[in-house]
């Protein structure tokens, strides 16, 4: 197996050690005021019981992990790649699914814990505060129209070596390094990397803009320090947005060249690959270094059993946010790293429709293909 084609497979072999890990630290990397998608005191964060909850998930991921990786190993071991493909993508699915059930199992022993404490809050707190002086500000989405660089140097590329590239292009080869797909040679074939960096980029553009306009969580007692963790956290991950597309794009420069014959499939395949680890661990220190809303920054904040606000029904199985009198789109995740969409809006439903369109046309185009 060439050098290439083990960077591949490494790839390949993080994917579900990586999400388990980030599944079994989540309970510790989310905000104190809210655990598995409860509303509760930060002071709960030191009970003994919340504290036994949270191991106990952490533990059950992690064992999990362990045991679909070690299934993973063996399929490449022992099965073709379209098998071993299978198995990943199965142990993948299987991963988050448990990962999701077990939360709905540890959120509904938080709710009655929650009773049983007495964790109630007296009234809807809720504070503001503008962006000012000492609050981070992110990354502006100018910073997006970088990506252009590449995409018309992957343009420039096609136009040169269109007439010089083989009538059969190799677009797919197998983990042995030997090529096993071609299509022939004409404009569309050409455009496809072009295509593949206009998809990456308008990703990435629109997840920093959902990024910029999501609902500011400050906390009532601590409006000023929860304002510079959040402007951080918001920091760190809309320049994390622009070095993504960027990578991603430079990455589709080396396939536009193997298009043209300039360079092997090989070589931009690796490309992509060296590519997609370098971003899949920013992206998990950043997710251990600030924690959810940025609540690691805030790790040395004094706890108490006020219950400033409870927003538990409007959070559906923990992860579905649905609140019409909300005027924000997207809002942070109560469970995991990131946003999601407040359901009760309009805007929300487009965006989803959006998405499943897009899904659909590249299914269909790439079934044609």
């Amino acid at each position: 197996m060439s050098a290439e084609s083990i960077l591949e497979v490494v790839m390949i072999l993080v994917l579900v050690p990586m999400c388990g890990i980030v599944f079994a630290l989540t309970p510790w990397i989310t905000p104190k005021s809210e655990l598995f998608a409860v509303s509760v005191p930060t002071a709960a964060a030191s009970d003994p019981e919340v504290r036994s909850l949270k191991r106990g998930y952490s533990q059950w991921m992690l064992v999990l992990t362990a045991a679909l990786t070690g299934l993973v190993i063996y399929a490449f071991a022992a099965a073709d790649e379209y098998t071993a493909a299978l198995v990943i993508c199965v142990a993948t699915a299987a991963l988050v699914l448990v990962g999701y059930l077990l939360m709905l199992r540890c959120r509904d022993r938080v709710r009655n814990l929650k009773k049983v404490r007495g964790w109630v809050a007296s009234a809807q707190e809720h504070a503001a505060m503008l962006v000012g002086d000492g609050v981070p500000m992110p990354a502006s989405l100018s910073w997006e129209l970088l990506n252009l660089l590449p995409i018309a140097a992957s343009l420039l590329i096609a136009a040169l070596g269109y007439d010089g590239a083989p009538d059969l292009i190799p677009i797919h080869e197998g983990l042995d390094g030997v090529v096993n797909g071609w299509a022939e040679k004409s404009v569309l074939t050409m455009l496809l990397p072009i295509l593949f960096q206009l998809a990456m980029a308008g990703t990435m553009t629109v997840a920093h803009a959902m990024i910029l306009r999501s609902k500011r969580p400050v906390d009532p007692r601590h409006p000023a320090s929860s304002a510079f963790a959040y402007g951080a956290y918001v920091h760190a991950w809309s320049v994390c947005c622009v070095w993504m597309g960027l990578a991603l794009n430079a990455s589709g420069m080396v396939l536009e060249a193997s298009q043209v014959g300039w360079v092997s499939l090989h070589v931009a395949s690796t490309a992509i690959t060296a590519v997609t680890l370098a971003i899949l661990v920013p992206c998990l220190v950043l997710a251990v270094r600030y924690g959810q809303n940025g609540t690691r920054l805030l790790a040395r904040l004094p706890e108490d059993l006020a219950l400033p606000a409870d927003e538990d029904d409007r959070w559906y199985g923990g992860v579905f946010y649905v609140n019409r009198e909300d005027p924000s789109v997207v809002v942070p995740k109560r469970f995991g790293i990131g946003w999601t969409l407040n359901m009760g809006r309009p805007a929300s439903w487009a965006i989803v429709v959006g998405l499943v369109a897009i899904c659909i046309v590249s299914i269909v185009v790439a079934a044609q293909g």
